[in-house]
């Protein structure tokens, strides 16, 4: 008994576990962690799922919705690590949310930078325990001379003497070399320098002068007229390439390349679109301006994932209840003496072949119509038909389609089918006969054809804003062909179609409804017998109701 009970067990967990979908274990354990918001683990799980169901869509959904919410979650806490100041564990955080979702930007973005502020952690740490080391012959190849003055004492000096005596006084007390452009004029001006370093002294000298000064070398100043002539002949340009990282298009390079020379007013600037670089000669002070705004512009563009419902419910009811009494009845007057007459026909072998009925009509007289009773007359009933039909058609159609689209960026989606339309003048067949040779003339000898894009056509524009909230600029088209026309010969569909063009602003998990069309028919039809009240209760009520709402939610 207990061997038969083990069998049937047995038995009853083969067939749950061959009922069940093939990776549907892991699904659920995947959609519990997801509510549970452990994106890794749900990650992994609906990766096992997908992994024995690879053509299951459902499966795909769910499995590019965590790696993507993974990949996320990891972004904003390596954010809040490296705003703590724990760099080693935010490279960490960000490595992990490449690994989940490589195709962000934004993680690979982050990690860059991340390592970036290691390295000069590492190389301030390195610096600061070196001694420093032995000045020897400068490289030709370097940049513009830095001034090295023997003193770095603050300079105090008050007073009112021409310019140069004034730079030469400064030069003085930092041990430094004071040289002037031949055009530079004499003038007189008063300072007052209270505790300042060498250059602001020698800035503040400058501006009160009308001139600029550039390091010559690290102990020789040139002092010339602030001309831009005389900054074209003596400042050092240097040339140096930035290759950007995050811009898609060349447009994005080229509105980069219009800031630089709007706010920096460099007029040696190349774009290379098939680099990605951009090649500037300009001042070093320039290139430390300029360098500052493309880290700024070089940004990853935040991306958005959309999930767009759309959904319409088609509900026809059909009652077709009671009972449909006959419209017409008749009478009729058999006449009196009227016989019926029934014979057997026997062939020449001795068998009946069959039986022949005739009948002959009597008379109607005058003087027999005042002696007709009951027996003289037959009457035809027509005949009651009972109705009892119930008709409920539901219509569902959803399409749950999933987008991912970088901020800014239109991202469409055409599920359905191309349907050609024709377009432009076409000559209808005239002639006679069907066939060229006859003289027929083609329809389509000069039309031209277009496709039209019938199904659910999904089009979004996203625009991520600072407080991650973004705004949607919507098209949601649902179309279908329900008829055809025939213009000129040709048979052109009829294309019905539900759009919705809207522009919402959303927080990050919610939802909106677009646009709902709810639509609802009742008709009712009594037939029977009409004016007696005796045959009221007769009669056929039929009754449609339609109700058609839709709706598009994303």
């Amino acid at each position: 008994m207990n061997q038969r009970r083990r069998i049937v067990l047995f038995a009853v967990i083969v067939l749950a576990v061959a009922g069940c979908p093939k990776g549907r274990t892991d699904f659920n354990q995947g959609r519990k962690a997801q509510d549970l918001q452990d994106y890794d683990a749900a990650f992994e799980y609906y990766q096992k799922a997908l992994k024995t169901d690879p053509e299951n869509a459902e499966y795909q959904i769910k499995f590019n919705q965590a790696r993507f919410d993974a990949g996320e979650l990891h972004i904003k806490n390596g954010l809040r690590l490296r705003e703590r100041g724990e760099l080693e564990n935010a490279a960490s955080e960000f490595q992990k949310a490449t690994s989940f979702d490589p195709a962000s930007a934004v993680a690979e973005q982050e990690f860059r930078k991340t390592i970036a502020m290691i390295d000069d952690a590492r190389r301030a740490a390195s610096a600061a325990s070196e001694p420093p080391a032995v000045s020897g012959e400068r490289d030709l190849a370097q940049l513009p001379p830095e001034i090295k003055p023997l003193s770095r004492a603050p300079v105090n000096l008050k007073m009112s003497n021409d310019a140069k005596i004034i730079f030469d006084t400064i030069g003085k007390l930092a041990g430094l070399t004071v040289i002037y452009d031949p055009d530079f004029p004499s003038r007189r001006i008063p300072v007052d320098l209270d505790n300042v370093t060498l250059e602001q002294a020698l800035d503040v000298v400058s501006v009160e002068s009308k001139a600029s000064w550039t390091p010559m070398t690290e102990n020789i100043v040139l002092v010339f007229p602030d001309q831009p002539q005389k900054r074209r002949d003596y400042e050092e340009q240097v040339m140096r390439t930035f290759y950007l990282s995050n811009t898609v298009q060349p447009q994005d390079l080229t509105e980069i390349v219009t800031g630089l020379r709007q706010l920096l007013d460099l007029k040696r600037i190349q774009q290379l679109n098939a680099r990605n670089a951009i090649v500037i000669r300009a001042t070093p002070g320039q290139l430390a301006l300029a360098e500052k705004f493309i880290q700024d512009m070089d940004k990853a563009q935040p991306e958005v994932i959309v999930q767009v419902s759309v959904v319409e419910a088609r509900v026809d009811k059909v009652r077709n209840l009671g009972i449909l009494p006959g419209q017409t009845a008749s009478l009729t007057i058999v006449p009196p003496g009227t016989t019926s007459v029934s014979s057997n026909n026997t062939s020449n072998s001795g068998t009946n072949s069959g039986t022949t009925t005739s009948s002959s009509p009597g008379v109607l007289t005058l003087q027999n119509l005042s002696h007709l009773n009951s027996r003289d007359t037959s009457l035809t009933l027509p005949n009651f038909t009972a109705n009892a039909l119930v008709n409920d058609s539901t219509t569902h159609i959803i399409q749950n389609p999933e987008l991912r689209s970088v901020d800014g960026q239109a991202a469409k989606l055409n599920i359905g089918d191309r349907i050609p339309v024709a377009t432009g003048s076409f000559q209808a067949g005239v002639g006679v006969g069907s066939t060229a040779a006859s003289g027929f003339v083609s329809p389509l000898v000069n039309t031209q054809f277009q496709y039209i894009d019938v199904g659910t056509n999904v089009e979004i524009t996203p625009r991520v804003h600072p407080n991650h909230e973004v705004s949607l600029k919507v098209s949601v088209e649902v179309s279908a062909v329900t008829n055809q026309a025939n213009i000129g010969g040709i048979q052109q569909p009829i294309i019905s179609q539900r759009k919705v063009i809207h522009e919402t602003r959303l927080k990050e998990g919610e939802s909106s409804i677009l646009g709902g069309l709810v639509t609802k028919s009742d008709t009712k039809q009594l037939s029977g017998w009409p004016a007696s009240r005796m045959f009221r209760s007769f009669g056929t009520c039929s009754q449609r109701i339609r109700r058609t709402p839709r709706m598009t939610r994303s």
